[in-house]
């Protein structure tokens, strides 16, 4: 029988997570690792293999609670439409608040780690992939109450939307008076309202 674990993997994973998010992958040591989660290498590692096996946890985790909010705020709108204009909001405040330097920890990883690793690159896009599927079902359901016109193509503005939000998320790390995210909100909440290009 085995020695049981001193830790709960899910707190470790959430502090590890954070630890990623804030400093990057390639910047974080092991040693950093070992600070930020209190554990020690051989314990890490007996519960999540090695650094690059625990970042992918990390990173699923992540997108995990990602798509959990997304849902929920999309949920929370008295209509669809208005549901996906409070996901948009809350991504904007979140580019341009105290914590915008983060980022998105999908978008961080899509720069940096999955130019060079075919797995993550995958990993990235199925997720980017879900969120644009979670979104485009409450896209039809704002067309469906003449919210947004129906001619327009769910699927692509979905998937549109995703891109300018990951967008956001890397602009606004670098951008402190935040004036390029904010007209990009202003230009994504005019394009919900405006006709099909096709019919105009």
């Amino acid at each position: 029988m085995g020695r049981p674990k001193t830790f709960e993997e899910d707190e470790v994973l959430e502090r590890a997570m954070k630890q990623f998010w804030e400093t990057g992958y390639h910047a974080l040591s092991v040693r950093d690792l070992e600070e930020g989660t209190g554990l020690l290498r051989g314990s890490l590692y007996a519960a999540f293999g090695d650094k690059r096996a625990l970042f992918l946890a990390a990173l699923e985790r992540y997108a995990d609670l990602s798509a959990r909010d997304l849902e929920e705020l999309l949920a929370e709108g008295p209509t669809p439409r208005a549901g996906i204009e409070r996901y948009l909001r809350k991504r904007m405040k979140d580019c341009t608040g105290a914590s915008h330097h983060r980022g998105c920890l999908l978008a961080n990883t899509a720069a940096e780690v999955a130019p060079q690793d075919p797995e993550v690159r995958a990993l990235v896009g199925r997720r980017y992939a879900k969120m644009a599927a979670i979104l485009e079902a409450t896209v039809r359901a704002a067309q469906e109450h003449g919210e947004i016109d129906p001619a327009r193509d769910a699927k692509a503005l979905a998937q549109h939307l995703i891109v300018l939000v990951q967008g956001m998320s890397v602009v606004g790390k670098t951008e402190p008076e935040a004036g390029l995210v904010r007209s990009a909100m202003r230009m994504a909440l005019a394009m919900l309202d405006s006709k099909d290009p096709e019919d105009t």
